[in-house]
């Protein structure tokens, strides 16, 4: 019994490993730097694993995964509360629903996805914060976090995909 008490529970922290890593790296990218810009304008780390993770293993990352991850990045961050879960949920409805165009393509094609997808969550994150505080916010600020987050996007992917192939068995 004990043999199928860890056998259980190694596959339930195989089902856990990218909620877990997406969070590490989140919280790895709010540790304060001594930059004047790196505290305020950052890439948004959470969408980078959520598109990641909802395009090549939705079976182990779901809705319940990116709200977490997007509840998490709200208590962390000076956003509104519930900005991060909405972004979350647009990325999840936008990969969830096209990612049949991604299946088996380059990482450049798949680059270009995060690219389109992201720029539509940012800017429906940006619409849905200057509606709370009732004008319109910068777009500078915005569009730079949106680049910053496109040329990290790459970086960050080799990390999830050392943990997918060397961390994650099949067996999930």
């Amino acid at each position: 019994m004990n043999e199928e008490w860890s056998e259980n529970l190694a596959s339930y922290f195989q089902r856990m490993l990218p909620l877990l890593c997406s969070l590490l790296m989140l919280f790895f990218s709010y540790v304060p730097l001594d930059l004047p810009i790196s505290n305020h304008i950052r890439p948004s780390v959470g969408m980078i694993c959520a598109y990641f993770w909802l395009l090549h293993r939705p079976d182990v990352f779901n809705l319940f995964s990116a709200y977490v991850l997007g509840l998490v990045e709200d208590v962390i961050s000076s956003a509104p509360v519930g900005s991060n879960i909405f972004a979350m949920l647009v990325m999840y409805l936008l990969v969830t629903n096209l990612s049949r165009f991604f299946n088996a393509k380059p990482f450049v094609i798949i680059w270009y996805g995060f690219v389109l997808f992201s720029l539509v969550t940012f800017l429906s994150k940006w619409l849905l914060v200057s509606v709370y505080y009732s004008h319109f916010l910068p777009l500078a600020a915005v569009m730079f976090s949106y680049l910053m987050t496109a040329a990290v996007y790459p970086i960050l992917s080799v990390i999830n995909v050392f943990v997918q192939n060397r961390l994650m068995t099949d067996e999930v």
